[in-house]
Parts: C-alpha cells; structure tokens; sequence
C-alpha cells in the first residue's frame, strides 16, 4: 500500500516528490482542502455481524490497481452489531476504520476551525497539507513566522543555519488516534524537525489532543486557544539552544554520550550480529557529528551533540521502509529526540 495519498506543499517539495507543487500559499482552509485532495469528509456508517460472528459491512469494496474502488454487494446473512461503527469515505465509501459507538468525527470542517484561527495572523502561512494511508491520516502543517537564527548555530561551511517554527496539525478517522496539534521547529540546513516542549523535557502547553469522543467539538475552542501561545515555545528553544551553543564538549564526553544514546544490549543477551549493528550504527552516528557538512563545525559543543542526534534518528539511522521514513519524519513525533536532549543536558549540566 502506498503510504502517501494526496496533498500539497509549497515552493519546494518533499523527499518523495509525489504531491502537488504550489507556487505560493492558499489563502484558506477551503482552497488548501482543495488543492491537497480533500474535499471529501468521513462520515459513520451501521455494521453488520455476519451470522458465524464476524464484524462486516453490508457493502464490500473491492481496490482497483489504479486506486479506484469497486462496490461488491455482501452475500452474507447479517444483523446491525451493537457498540460498533465503521468510518468510511463519504466521496467512493471506502471503509477507513472500525471504531466504537461513542466515536464523534472530527471533519475536515472542523479542523479548518482550528486552522482559521491560526491564519488570523497574518505571519502564518500555509506549508503542507494532505491525507496518507487512504484517507485515514490527514494533516495540515502552518509556517508560524519568517525563519530566526540561534547564535552560534552554523553549518560546515560557516554559514548561519535557520530555524522555522510550525504547527502542524493531524487528524485521524480510523480510530487509531486522536486529533492532534503540535508545535515543531525545522532546522532548514538538513530538515531535522524538534519539538519544543519535548526538548525542554517538559509539557508547556503548545499541544493539544482532541479525542474523538463525545464532546469533543467543544474542545476545538480550546485547542485554537493553544495555539496562540506556540511562540513561546520558539522563545524558549532559542533561549535553550543558545545555551547549548556556548557548552564545551570533549571526545571523551561525545563518547559518555554515545554509550547511552545507543547503547550496548545487556550482556549475555546479544549477539555477534547486533554488536555489529551497534558498532555501524555508532560509526553512522560519529560521522554525522564529526564530518557532516550539517554539523562538523558544531561538533564540539552541547548544540552539536544535539543536532547530531536529531539528524541521525531523521535521517541517517536505518528504515524498513520509505513508508516508515515518511510516517516518522511527518505524522509521528520522535520520543527518542527529546531523551538524547535530555541526555545533552544532563552531561554538560545545563
């Protein structure tokens, strides 16, 4: 399954090339919708439970190659099952997910709500928008203000790296996940991508989570509330980050670090192939602090250490899959960056 579906990004494209290119940003939910694809809405449907027990839709649908879908009437004897719905496309019925009967979506509308609120100020702009996974994850990033440098953070060549602050914003219909706006920055040489608050080791408040349960449109009020306050956290990154920038770090400290970041498995537990694993993975690692044209003139500081960090579990450390690569650069935040800023801080006792 081809894990990205439709969407947009604006002036440059994503690693995979695959979504529509746009000029310059919409300027509202509705053409954005548009112009990533989502004009459709989910919508819950009865199900059914066959007379052997199974869970089933009196309507099948079959996938066609070129991603169409084809209706099949069921040939099943059913009855309507009790605490328990189905998500489906409301554009071709395609099921996205089982959910139970307290599930209340949360529409492209409704996010659009959010998203306006957002836009009010006139500095937030439109970046990237679109569903993956057929329609169960859809998601909508904003660029929050003109990009800002951390003193002391430059790249191989010498040059000041930028920081962009988003928000991002994604929505899931398949009863696997909630609705979810979070605050991340980019550090544009190499695209690494950090939360805020995560690397500050605690919640501030530029987060919100709205369940898609009952009353869970109520919440959409409080949620564009949240959002009003994610420049502090840029604030308060910088202000970290600055700090991180002036921290000395020693070979022998990079190395402390490294035994914790990725650390040997427990002994008599392992074997001679993931010892290799570990060694090549540190090997990766080292080269992206030391000799990256990102990073190698950080390298020597707490700032570096991070960056470094980030870079390596964005982009450098191995993935199954493009699919894999994608869910966690876009749609997943990374619990492993803000341990090894944890780690950082801890060593250089900031």
């Amino acid at each position: 399954m081809d894990y990205f579906e439709s969407g947009f990004t604006v002036r440059e494209r994503s690693w995979h090339g695959k979504e529509t290119l746009l000029a310059e940003a919409p300027e509202n939910w509705d053409d954005a919708r548009m112009a990533a694809g989502l004009m459709w809405e989910p919508r819950l449907t009865p199900l059914y439970r066959a007379t052997r027990g199974a869970l089933v839709h009196p309507t099948y649908y079959v996938r066609n190659e070129d991603g169409s879908y084809t209706e099949v009437d069921g040939v099943m004897a059913v009855e309507e099952a009790d605490g328990a719905k189905q998500v489906e496309r409301d554009d071709t019925g395609a099921p996205l997910g089982v959910v139970s009967d307290r599930f209340e979506l949360i529409s492209h509308g409704e996010m659009g709500t959010i998203i306006e609120t957002i836009l009010e100020d006139k500095a937030a702009k439109f970046d990237t928008a679109g569903s993956v996974r057929e329609g169960k994850m859809v998601y909508a990033t904003m660029l929050l203000d003109e990009p800002y440098a951390i003193k002391g953070d430059i790249d191989g060549f010498g040059d000041q790296v930028l920081t962009l602050p988003y928000f991002a914003l994604l929505n899931s219909h398949d009863g696997a996940g909630a609705c979810k706006g979070l605050y991340t920055q980019v550090r544009v040489v190499c695209a690494n991508t950090v939360q805020a608050a995560d690397a500050d080791g605690d919640r501030h408040g530029a987060q919100f989570i709205i369940r898609h349960t009952t009353g869970a449109k109520n919440r959409i009020e409080e949620a564009a509330n949240v959002i009003k306050g994610a420049r502090a956290e840029a604030l308060r990154w910088q202000g970290m980050a600055e700090a991180l920038a002036l921290m000395p770090v020693t070979k022998e400290q990079q190395m402390m670090y490294l035994s914790e970041f990725i650390p040997e498995p427990p002994a008599g537990v392992t074997s001679d192939r993931v010892r290799e694993h570990v060694a090549r993975d540190r090997e990766r690692f080292l080269h992206t602090l030391n000799n990256s044209a990102t990073n190698s003139a950080m390298s020597e500081t707490a700032l570096g250490l991070v960056n470094a960090s980030i870079e390596y579990l964005d982009h450098v450390r191995g993935f199954q899959s493009q699919n894999t690569y994608m869910g966690r650069q876009i749609l997943r935040a990374e619990p492993l960056k803000a341990k090894a800023i944890k780690l950082v801080r801890e060593l250089v006792s900031v």
